[in-house]
């Protein structure tokens, strides 16, 4: 990990990037972005793309629940975006995806992992 990494929580509610930042280190606080869409998260990854140490996903974004990852609005949207690039660019990134929205989870998962990206499936509180 490098000194100056950062990590990227993409997530909408406000609840869970605040339970996720209690649980991190002061250290891992310090170096974390809250992004809520997947526009900030596209941002994020351009223009931190060498900084980046962890990306955590979840799908459902803008208060939706259980939504289809046809959407342009979901975290699949951000997958999609990854199997367009090359995975070496982001070879030293370790994935999480931690929606509760199993059946979106397990095609993300499986379809960075396709493309030969390190990732976990940790719903969101089992961490």
């Amino acid at each position: 990990m490098r000194e100056d990494s950062v990590i990227v929580f993409m997530d909408d509610d406000p609840a869970r990037a605040a339970l996720a930042c209690q649980r991190m280190t002061q250290a891992d606080r310090e170096r974390t972005f809250w992004v809520q869409t997947v526009e900030e998260t596209l941002s994020m990854l351009n223009g931190y793309r060498e900084r980046l140490d962890i990306v955590s996903l979840g799908h459902d974004l803008g208060g939706y629940k259980y939504v289809h990852s046809g959407r342009d609005d979901t975290g699949m949207e951000v997958v999609r975006w990854l199997e367009k690039h090359n995975p070496v660019d982001f070879a030293h990134v370790r994935f999480i995806v931690h929606s509760w929205n199993v059946p979106a989870a397990i095609i993300m998962s499986r379809r960075l992992r396709a493309r030969g990206y390190r990732v976990i499936r940790v719903p969101f509180g089992e961490q």
